[in-house]
């Protein structure tokens, strides 16, 4: 703690003491009546709340420590001193567990079957990530009070990066929310340069940059990993962009365009590569695809309209085709988000079924998860979701304004 720190504490503290003064003065009660008897032993935090308490309801008795009584001037010196001694004693909240242990573990499936999906955890607000705090941050939070969280509205996709930063397309609220899981901090982005996002619905990192599909602007937004703007690209090529995935193989961005019913290639400079796909039920052809994402060599796209998933090579050459509509297993209603885990299994979001369904690679249902509700493991209307290389599974639970964590229990060796 530096000299500057606690000449700041005694500026802030300086109004609230000056008004304390001003009222002790012109007020004529009774000692008697008006002596307030500090307790002896209270630590130096609990004698900063009384005497805040004080300032704050504007209580203008006078202030004793023990029985021996002490004018205000002094009582508020006293105040400044043990708010500094309290700021440099330190306020500070040490960050907490970022998913602590739930009081009721989730599996699936339920035993005595082996489980393969695990509950971890949720995020709602910036308020989960349980970040550290500092003294100064503390003590400026008691005076003004605690800041508001940032929250989701309606999540909509999720990316992860090998560096855990994690980025959520919240399209309600025409935001992208950057969130650096290390740190602990979360920055909400709603526009760039002196424009605002539309309808930012699919987010995709390249390393440390980041690309935001916007579908009402007609475009792909690139920002860098603080959600600073570097460029914008594809208003000439797009219609409706929703999702986006990155090639690594091929440093390439891949963007679904719903409304023209393509998949659209564009380099990391915002170049037109190739366009996959056009409107059709055939094999390589969409109906309103909504999500995409990219394995290796692999690339699998939802088909929404025609209510299946397609897999495809980087070309856009078909490989599969993955479910059809109906109500039974296997089957969607309103598939959305795709994702592949470190196995190679293939995971689906039916947004009307309101659960994830796992396939293996030649595209047979090995099980699923989640059910139609608010409880933690249940989802309202999903949309989209990312797998990490942790083989955690992040889904945009977006009725339910929140993130939810599941991880991927990979069999013994």
């Amino acid at each position: 703690m530096f000299l500057h720190d606690i000449r700041n504490v005694v500026r802030k503290s300086h109004h609230y003491l000056s008004r304390m003064l001003q009222l002790a003065r012109t007020q004529r009660r009774s000692q008697r009546s008006r002596q307030f008897v500090m307790p002896r032993g209270l630590k130096p935090a609990a004698r900063v709340r009384l005497i805040v308490a004080a300032v704050v309801k504007h209580d203008t008795r006078r202030v004793c420590v023990g029985r021996a009584p002490v004018a205000w001037r002094r009582s508020g010196l006293a105040a400044i001193l043990t708010l500094a001694a309290v700021q440099v004693a330190g306020c500070a909240r040490p960050r907490g567990v970022l998913f602590p242990a739930l009081d009721r573990p989730q599996v699936w499936p339920a035993p005595p079957s082996t489980p393969r999906i695990k509950l971890i955890g949720t995020l709602r607000d910036s308020g989960d990530l349980r970040a550290a705090v500092s003294g100064k941050e503390a003590f400026a939070s008691a005076l003004r009070g605690p800041r508001p969280p940032i929250r989701f509205s309606s999540p909509h996709t999720i990316a992860v990066n090998a560096t855990s930063l994690l980025a959520v397309a919240d399209t309600g609220a025409s935001a992208v929310h950057v969130i650096d899981l290390e740190r602990r901090t979360h920055t909400r982005v709603t526009g760039f340069l002196s424009e605002k996002f539309a309808a930012p619905v699919g987010v995709a990192w390249a390393g440390d940059r980041l690309f935001v599909t916007d579908a009402k602007r007609g475009e792909v937004v690139e920002l860098d990993a603080q959600g600073g703007y570097v460029r914008r690209f594809g208003a000439a090529v797009l219609r409706r962009p929703v999702g986006i995935a990155f090639a690594s193989g091929r440093n390439e961005v891949y963007v679904v365009d719903g409304d023209a019913h393509t998949v659209v290639r564009f380099d990391l400079s915002g170049r037109h590569v190739a366009t996959i796909g056009r409107r059709g039920s055939a094999p390589g052809e969409f109906n309103y695809p909504s999500h995409l994402c990219i394995r290796g060599d692999k690339l699998l796209v939802s088909d929404s309209g025609n209510f299946r998933v397609q897999l495809l090579d980087l070309e856009g050459r078909p490989i599969r085709t993955i479910g059809q509509k109906g109500d039974g297993a296997g089957d969607f209603s309103l598939p959305k988000g795709v994702a592949f885990d470190s196995e190679g299994h293939i995971y689906v979001v039916d947004a009307q079924f309101e659960n994830v369904q796992v396939f293996d690679s030649a595209g047979q249902l090995l099980m699923a998860f989640g059910r139609e509700g608010t409880d933690l493991g249940a989802f309202w209307l999903p949309s989209g979701l990312t797998i990490d290389d942790e083989d955690r599974i992040w889904v945009a639970d977006t009725g339910n304004r929140r993130v939810q964590l599941f991880s991927y229990l990979r069999a013994p060796p």
